[in-house]
């Protein structure tokens, strides 16, 4: 049994972001935060360490680690980052090897098993929602218990063999979650950092999150691995209180809503949107990862923009009909033309396009259908992502059963570096294509005087820099 003490309550767990070299963008971690908070109700003591904001070096981390009795240790991980999370981990396990350490985030929900067998000193790992696993994880290890029979978690047995435990029938009621440890990741300290919208109106920006689980059938979405495909929304009266303490206690003044479904409750963003205005909780907000055009309606656009939203990001994947078919995104090429110019014509928002060059079943032809497509949309911004394939996936089967050649490894999967390549061509092919997508989008002259007048400052002038020598010069 782990030692414990009146300061610890039951116990002091670790929690750590690894720094990853692949990417600019810096955010304080909603998952992070909410599992935080999870075990601080459940009467244990958290301690965070961000190793990109916080600067930490590996010798720093060590000395952290053994100033503190710590019963484990939850390590987020993403895929990309496979070799920045194992540093993490080596350094944790030979400070201090009693610790027991818990993978989080992405890579143990997709990776499974594997996700142990790449990161050979962790423990456990969780998959999907973390609130509940982490807690019974902390209650087992402090007490010397057996793990084998927690829900939702990869582990090792006795004979060091993996083991996964599958997800539990019920998914977290969020209204009986306790709100995000926002003191453990302070929007003030993530400043100087690029988020995941080029040009904020703020100075201090949170992601909050409103709901979990995704109705849809996207081939490529793994959000019902994560949460289900029966939606789930936090309370108004809960949101608001949050949206009221960012605001109040550290300053924030934007807001960037994660969730992809957002607007398909209409009900509640009325709600949501009509509270915002009558508690005149002014804040610039835009929903960032990618709404579904078909939700919008003038209406909802009208009272978006009238609470204070001036921007979205939309799921829009291809130009190719024969792609969207048959990544079941269940809308069409008129649609999303009928609804962009709708945003056009009924609000002033800034609007980014995400695409998908190199689907599987990708021909040269359905690339060029979807450079053109986005270059006659009317937006502001356009990303052109690398298909990253997430095992448990529809078209994950797909390329299984008829390219298994073709599987990506791991540690290579990002929004800026290609790491699959679709049958018939090849990875120079898409490098070019990739860079025509992006020079075709933004080296025309409206696009370009429009950045112009949007930059603010050096911070948005050093990002729009990255981001031109990121995406349209350099091999990814």
């Amino acid at each position: 049994m782990k030692h414990m003490d009146k300061e610890n309550g039951l116990g002091r767990v670790l929690l750590v972001a690894p720094a990853g070299d692949l990417t600019h963008i810096l955010t304080p971690d909603l998952g992070i935060g909410y599992v935080a908070a999870a075990l601080r109700e459940a009467g244990y003591t958290v301690d965070f360490i961000d190793i990109k904001r916080d600067k930490v070096k590996p010798e720093e981390l060590a000395r952290r680690v053994k100033e503190k009795d710590y019963i484990m240790a939850g390590v987020k991980a993403f895929s990309p980052f496979l070799p920045e999370i194992n540093e993490v981990i080596k350094t944790i396990k030979a400070s201090s090897p009693e610790i027991k350490v818990v993978l989080g985030g992405p890579h143990p929900t997709y990776a499974r098993e594997y996700a142990l067998k790449s990161c050979h000193e962790a423990d456990a790992g969780i998959i999907g929602e973390g609130e509940k696993p982490i807690v019974a994880l902390a209650k087992a290890f402090v007490n010397g218990n057996d793990i084998s029979s927690i829900e939702s978690i990869i582990y090792r047995d006795s004979d060091d063999e993996v083991k996964t435990n599958p997800p539990g029938s019920g998914f977290q009621d969020l209204e009986a979650l306790p709100l995000p440890a926002w003191d453990l990741m302070d929007p003030r300290l993530y400043r100087s950092y690029e988020n995941f919208w080029y040009f904020s109106k703020g100075k201090t920006t949170a992601n909050i999150s409103i709901s979990r689980g995704c109705p849809f059938s996207c081939t490529f979405c793994s959000d019902f691995m994560n949460y289900g495909k029966s939606v789930r929304y936090r309370s108004l009266d809960r949101t608001i209180e949050e949206i009221t303490m960012l605001k109040n206690d550290y300053g924030v003044d934007e807001l960037h809503i994660t969730d992809s479904i957002f607007t398909v409750n209409k009900k509640f963003v009325h709600r949501f949107c009509d509270t915002l205005v009558q508690k005149n909780l002014k804040v610039h907000w835009a929903t960032i990862d990618g709404v579904r055009l078909d939700t919008l309606d003038s209406e909802l656009l009208a009272a978006m923009e009238g609470a204070g939203c001036y921007g979205t990001s939309v799921g829009i994947e291809s130009g190719s009909p024969r792609v969207l078919d048959f990544m079941k995104k269940g809308i069409t090429k008129e649609k999303i033309e009928e609804k962009l110019n709708l945003i056009k014509e009924t609000t002033n928002f800034l609007v980014q396009g995400l695409f998908i060059i190199g689907y599987p079943t990708e021909t040269r032809e359905s690339i060029e259908e979807t450079i053109e497509f986005a270059a006659r949309l009317p937006l502001h911004m356009a990303v052109f992502s690398p298909f990253r394939l997430t095992p448990g996936t529809e078209v994950a089967k797909y390329v299984e059963d008829n390219e298994p050649e073709s599987t990506p490894d791991w540690s290579g999967q990002t929004m800026e570096r290609i790491k699959y390549v679709p049958k018939g061509l090849t990875r120079e092919e898409l490098q070019k294509f990739h860079k025509r997508a992006y020079r075709t989008f933004y080296l025309r002259p409206h696009i370009v005087w429009q950045y112009l007048k949007m930059i603010k400052g050096p911070k948005q002038l050093r990002i729009l820099t990255t981001k031109l020598k990121n995406r349209l010069i350099r091999s990814r």
